[in-house]
């Protein structure tokens, strides 16, 4: 079986933060690596909540598109060096989004977002059963933007599931806003702690 290799230069630590709270979700998490250029990397990660996110990496990859398990990723990670066994079979998000062609909606606040997964948490707690939280809940659109984009409480709970928003903690100097791109039925927020990705209209694991 074939070993990914992933060399950071710099983000180290804020992808070993990220991995560790994807795995956290889901104990059978997957990472695929994604060349930006000759110099960056986009790793994505799996959630439970059908939608992806990734944060980018200054550094280099054995190869663009392979998929490794987070626990594997994170066995023996440090901040400059992460390998794993390649297990392109087990990723079940189907394609990646494209690395082109967003258009940026609007910016949002970030403790708006915050406020709204809180809410569902409780509504979560109040209602979920032996499959987790109702797929209503999940599905639910809790912000429209430009009237035709909407943002599912799935979504949300990546955002702050991951840590992709700054908590009250955070240094002044890091934005405390979201931005909102489409592109075709991909939905992105970016964050500043990476990007949480929603593809409206498809099941992503059917694909």
């Amino acid at each position: 079986m074939a070993t990914e290799t992933l060399t950071i230069e710099r983000g180290g630590r804020g992808l070993i933060s990220l991995l560790q709270r994807a795995v956290a979700l889901q104990d059978r998490a997957m990472a695929r690596f994604s060349t930006v250029s000759d110099a960056a990397v986009d790793v994505f990660v799996t959630t439970p909540f059908a939608v992806i996110a990734s944060r980018r990496v200054a550094g280099s990859c054995s190869r663009g598109g392979a998929a490794v398990l987070v626990s594997d990723l994170l066995a023996d990670a440090t901040d400059t060096t992460m390998t794993a066994a390649a297990m392109d079979a087990g990723w079940g998000m189907g394609a990646l989004p494209p690395t082109t062609g967003f258009e940026l909606l609007d910016e949002i606040p970030a403790d708006v977002v915050q406020r709204l997964s809180d809410q569902g948490r409780a509504l979560a707690r109040q209602f979920s059963g032996p499959l987790g939280p109702p797929q209503s809940l999940m599905d639910q659109a809790v912000i429209t933007v430009n009237d035709d984009t909407e943002i599912p409480m799935r979504l949300v709970f990546t955002l702050t599931a991951l840590g992709l928003i700054p908590g009250m903690d955070a240094p002044a100097a890091i934005p405390r806003h979201l931005r909102v791109s489409r592109n075709s039925r991909w939905v992105r927020v970016d964050a500043p702690f990476g990007s949480a990705y929603h593809s409206s209209g498809i099941n992503l694991l059917t694909l």
